[in-house]
């Protein structure tokens, strides 16, 4: 069904309300969003997802879509060490069931902001021959960022997660099949854990979307040092096994799918040895001197994993 912009809008409004718009004083519905200011600092960040280069419409329904980019835009505010608080949304779809595609794309934008208390205070609508979606994510920092550039000789590594399970569920829909459904659920609608843990105490982080290896590489070159990736430590975390038999049934090599798979938004951050803990996650290597070097067991990797351009 076709609906005017005006009915859309009102629609979203009721979509997006909330009973936690802390900081709003007037969201949807107006030329621009009202905010309280805050004494904290504000961080932002902004993503966008591309019909036929960052999704398939006959593999993603909109209500992954959605969710999947909001996953990626609250990842990236956590990765700085904030709490991510506001999104606005910029949608760009065809006029063919506008408003099923709108509000199924606002579904899973909400399925996500409300497990992290997040509000969608505004955006825009356009027609197009194919779909985009942009979203813009505010959080709050009541201390200092934690940067790419924060690593120091000697601090450990740790993964939140394991990688690999999304590049798992891609090479799944590359063959066209959908089972099992928990790996290409991983692909089409990964979920996010906030990284509470390692934000106390991580000397520096990233969000790994982009690839362990290619994300790695901002931190060791942000920070002028080698990251130093051990393969037993690898070996011996949680879900390998079961990664590494798929890996085996696809005739894929689990390794491509851990260093370089990406769409897992999962977090590597550097801590001091002086704070490591099991509770971080998995411990996976160490940080050596150096000049930006991305190293498996002291060898250098030339996997690389996703590039915009």
């Amino acid at each position: 069904m076709i609906e005017s912009e005006a009915t859309l809008i009102a629609r979203l409004r009721e979509l997006f309300n909330t009973s936690f718009q802390s900081g709003v004083e007037l969201g949807i519905g107006d030329d621009a969003a009202v905010l309280a200011a805050s004494n904290n600092k504000l961080v932002a960040t902004v993503d966008m997802a591309v019909e036929g280069i960052h999704f398939r419409r006959d593999w993603s329904s909109p209500f992954q879509i959605g969710a999947k980019l909001t996953t990626a835009n609250l990842a990236d505010i956590f990765a700085m060490g904030a709490v991510p608080k506001y999104l606005l949304v910029a949608a760009a779809i065809s006029q063919v069931n506008n408003s099923e595609v709108i509000t199924e794309l606002a579904k899973g934008i909400r399925s996500v902001a409300d497990n992290f208390k997040v509000t969608v205070i505004g955006g825009d609508l356009s027609k197009s021959e194919s779909m985009s979606l942009s979203i813009t994510a505010f959080g709050e920092l009541s201390g200092k960022p934690i940067l790419r550039s924060g690593a120091q000789v000697g601090d450990l590594l740790y993964l939140s997660s394991l990688p690999g399970l999304s590049a798992a569920g891609l090479a799944i829909l590359n063959r066209g099949l959908d089972r099992p459904r928990y790996v290409v659920d991983a692909h089409l609608n990964p979920k996010l854990v906030a990284p509470d843990k390692l934000i106390k105490v991580a000397t520096s982080m990233c969000d790994i979307s982009d690839g362990l290896v290619t994300d790695a590489g901002h931190i060791a070159k942000s920070s002028t040092v080698n990251i130093n990736l051990n393969k037993a430590l690898i070996i011996n975390a949680p879900d390998f096994k079961d990664l590494a038999e798929l890996a085996n049934e696809l005739g894929e090599d689990v390794f491509d799918w851990i260093l370089a798979g990406g769409e897992d938004h999962f977090f590597l951050a550097t801590v001091n040895p002086t704070s490591a803990s099991e509770e971080l996650g998995i411990k996976v290597g160490v940080v050596t001197a150096g000049g930006g070097e991305i190293l498996l067991d002291g060898v250098v990797i030339n996997k690389s994993g996703y590039q915009h351009f």
